[in-house]
């Protein structure tokens, strides 16, 4: 029988650890450290450090961040460059406005200096710029429409036909009296007038570009847009225009060469005593203030 008088056993941290349940016990033990106290103004972290906040504003400074920061390379080039071409964009851009909107011109005077070519080669890229969109944009909808409307496709792709085969230069006197009619007293109509001659000569190919692409898309991506249950702009952004964009690439770079010419022709333009000539390059390059295209409508040549 044991002695109540002897000294208890000796144990060991393990059976302490076994023993111990209670989180006091633990504590006692120490199994669980004690969180420090967070006074007001300090900042505690993981275990049982704090940091003053005036401490950790020393660490964090300002200067101390921006020594640590990659040095960036100092190069004003680059940025005089991006400012000078944001300044001649809005003053062209004003510059434009400002002349379209203003009255009509009867007689436009072209100055053969080599510092004005700039000027008109940059009017003579906006025209065809914005005939260009306008191109872009009936060629998806007149495409679109027509791929996807059997009824509409009987009449629509044999009047893009018609159309087609009609010579451009043909539409020059009635297309310019037109707008000039509708725009008798700004300078807008004859513009209006050369940015749709040259999108009559731009679109027909690219229209029947993208209308042929639309009808030749495999059945199996149809099946699988549906499967995945596209929406309408989906199947337009992820199938239909990815699988046209070779062959409207392919017809825009075609559309734009053969602009290019349709534009000479309509800066160029006057039809027997009113001048419709609009500074650019066909303008510029003409040899003489009466252009030879006003003698070829009357069926004879300057000698």
């Amino acid at each position: 029988m044991r002695d109540a008088r002897a000294p208890p056993a000796a144990t060991s941290p393990k059976s302490v650890r076994r023993e111990a349940r209670s989180p006091a016990e633990l504590r006692s033990a120490g199994q669980v450290r004690t969180p420090a106290l967070r006074k007001p103004g300090q900042i505690a972290y993981k275990g049982s450090v704090t940091m003053n906040r005036a401490s950790t504003l020393r660490v964090f400074s300002p200067q101390r961040l921006w020594s640590v920061l990659p040095r960036l390379e100092k190069s004003t080039l680059p940025d005089m460059l991006m400012f000078a071409a944001g300044i001649a964009l809005f003053y062209g851009i004003v510059l434009v406005g400002r002349t379209w909107l203003g009255p009509f011109t009867p007689s436009v005077e072209i100055s053969r200096s080599p510092r004005a070519l700039p000027g008109y080669a940059a009017l003579s890229l906006l025209r065809i710029t914005i005939a260009y969109v306008l191109s872009l944009a009936f060629t998806l909808v007149y495409g679109y429409i027509a791929a996807y409307n059997a009824k509409a496709e009987r009449f629509m792709i044999p009047l893009l036909d018609v159309l087609q085969s009609i010579p451009v230069l043909s539409f020059l006197p009635g297309v310019m009296l037109a707008m000039v009619a509708l725009f008798p007293s700004r300078q807008l109509g004859v513009e209006l007038g050369a940015i749709l001659l040259i999108f009559t000569g731009q679109v027909w190919n690219m229209a029947f570009s993208f209308y042929a692409s639309l009808k030749s898309i495999p059945q199996e991506m149809r099946e699988a847009a549906k499967i995945y249950r596209f929406s309408w702009w989906q199947r337009f952004s992820e199938m239909e225009l990815p699988f046209a964009a070779i062959g409207l690439v392919w017809n825009s770079m075609m559309s734009v060469a053969g602009g290019w010419f349709f534009l000479m022709a309509c800066e160029m333009f006057v039809l027997g005593s009113r001048d419709f000539r609009l500074p650019g390059l066909g303008s510029y390059l003409q040899p003489r203030p009466a252009p030879a295209i006003r003698h070829r409508f009357y069926g004879a040549w300057p000698p």
